[in-house]
C-alpha cells in the first residue's frame, strides 16, 4: 500500500469525482490537502461529497507577492501535515502557491520523489523579468520532478521549455464526468422544444457561451461578433451561461449597442449546465487566457461544435480544426464573426462537427487520467526501487 499526498489550491466540481476513483484504487492510500474551501473569482459551491473521508482543508491566508498583481496562498501546516503521515510519494499542484513550494522543499528535504501537475503554457507572453525569474527559480523545480502530469499539448511544451523529461510525461487534463454530460445532455436534448419555448426562442439558432462574466474571457469580442452576425442571421440567439463583476457592464454594452437577441442566464450549476448545452448549436470561448478551460469538454461531451480563442489551452487537445470546430485569434471580434457565420450557413456540417466533438472527448475521461497517473506513479516508484 502506497501512501500518496495530493496537495492542490481547492475543490473542484469536476476533479473530486476523478479523486474519489482514484482513492478506490486497491494499492493506494490517498490524502488530499486543498489550500482553501474557495477562492472568490470562483462560484462553485463546495461540495467534497465521499471525498471528505480523505480530505483536508488547511488554515492558510493568501499574502500578496510585493511589487506584482499576483497573490499566493500559504498554509504553514502542510509540513507537519505531511511529515506526520510518512507518504511515499507527494503530487503537487504547479508552484504559484507558497504552500505548493513548501511541499516541494519537504519533499526534496526527506528525500520523496514529487509528481508536478501543470496547467501553464507559453501561449502568452510573459514580461522578461518573469521570464528571467522563471529560469531561475522554476528550471531546478521542475528537473527535480520524478514525473510531470500536464494537462494537454501545451502544458508539456511549457514543462520542456524549462527542463522536465519528455519521457516522464503523463497528460492529466482537467476533465468533468464526461459521461454524466453526454447522458444529461441527450435527456434534455429530448425536451428540446419546451426548453427553448421557456427563453422565448422555439426557432433560433443559438450560440452559447459558459463561464465567469470577467476579463480574461473575451466576452466583449463574442458580443461584437454577434452583432455582425446578427445582419446577416437574424433568427440567432447569443446565450451567456454565467455570472461574475462584468455583468452590469456587458448588459449595459448591450442596450448601448441595440444587441438583440443577447439573453444573461446568470450563474448556472453545473448539474444544469447540460440543460443550455442541449439546446445550443455552437459553443464558444472567446478567452484572452485560458490555460484549459473545462468548459469545452463539457459542451464537447454534450455533442457541439466548438469556437475557440488562440489562447485556450485545450485546443491543443480537443480542436480538431474543421472537424469539430474552428479557431480564431483572441479578440479579433471580425475574424470570429465570419466563422460564425460559415458555421451558421451549412446546418448539416454543424450536426457532423458536433458528433465529431463526442468522439474525440469520450478519449479524454476519468478512466484517461487514471491510466496515465498509474503510468506516472509505475516510473516512481521503479525509480525508488533502483535507488534503493
Amino acid at each position: 500500500m502506497k501512501k500518496i499526498a495530493y496537495i492542490t489550491s481547492l475543490p473542484t466540481p469536476y476533479r473530486t469525482p476523478l479523486l474519489e476513483q482514484i482513492s478506490k484504487w486497491p494499492d493506494v492510500d490517498l490524502k488530499v490537502f486543498y489550500c482553501s474551501a474557495s477562492a472568490p473569482s470562483r462560484d462553485w459551491e463546495l461540495n467534497l461529497g465521499k471525498t471528505s473521508a480523505f480530505s483536508e482543508i488547511l488554515p492558510g491566508r493568501i499574502i500578496k507577492v510585493p511589487f506584482s498583481n499576483i497573490e499566493s496562498k500559504i498554509n504553514p501546516s502542510i509540513w507537519k501535515k505531511l511529515q506526520d503521515g510518512r507518504f511515499d510519494v507527494t503530487i503537487i499542484s504547479g508552484y504559484n502557491h507558497l504552500t505548493m513550494v513548501i511541499a516541494i522543499l519537504w519533499s526534496l528535504y526527506n528525500n520523496i520523489p514529487y509528481l508536478l501537475t501543470s496547467e501553464s503554457q507559453l501561449l502568452n507572453k510573459r514580461k522578461f523579468w518573469k521570464n528571467l525569474l522563471k529560469s531561475i527559480f522554476i528550471k531546478p523545480i521542475i528537473r527535480k520532478a520524478s514525473a510531470y502530469l500536464p494537462t494537454g499539448k501545451f502544458s508539456e511544451e511549457y514543462l520542456i521549455n524549462y527542463g522536465a523529461d519528455p519521457a516522464k510525461i503523463f497528460y492529466f487534463p482537467n476533465t468533468p464526468n464526461v459521461q454524466f454530460f453526454i447522458e444529461e445532455s441527450d435527456k434534455y436534448r429530448e425536451k428540446k422544444d419546451n426548453i427553448k419555448r421557456e427563453l422565448g426562442t422555439t426557432d433560433k439558432k443559438i450560440i452559447l457561451f459558459s463561464g465567469r462574466l470577467i476579463k480574461v474571457k473575451g466576452v466583449f469580442a463574442l458580443l461584437k461578433a454577434f452583432k455582425i452576425v446578427k445582419e446577416e442571421f437574424k433568427n440567432t440567439l447569443l446565450l451567456l451561461a454565467g455570472d461574475g463583476i462584468l455583468r452590469k457592464e456587458l448588459e449595459d454594452f448591450v442596450t448601448r449597442h441595440k444587441i438583440d437577441d443577447v439573453f444573461f442566464a446568470g450563474y448556472t450549476k453545473p448539474e444544469i449546465l447540460p440543460k443550455y448545452y442541449s439546446i445550443a448549436d455552437i459553443f464558444v470561448l472567446p478567452s484572452n487566457v485560458e490555460p484549459w478551460g473545462v468548459v469545452v469538454n463539457e459542451a464537447m461531451a454534450s455533442g457541439l461544435p466548438v469556437v475557440l480563442s488562440d489562447k485556450v489551452g485545450s485546443r491543443g487537445d480537443l480542436l480538431e480544426e474543421g472537424k469539430n470546430g474552428f479557431c480564431f485569434e483572441s479578440g479579433n471580434h471580425e475574424e470570429l464573426a465570419r466563422i460564425l457565420k460559415r458555421m451558421l450557413s451549412n446546418p448539416e456540417k454543424l450536426s457532423c462537427m458536433g458528433k465529431r466533438s463526442r468522439e474525440i472527448i469520450k478519449k479524454h475521461d476519468y478512466s484517461y487520467c487514471e491510466e496515465n497517473l498509474k503510468k506516472a506513479l509505475k516510473i516512481v516508484f521503479n525509480q525508488t526501487k533502483t535507488n534503493v
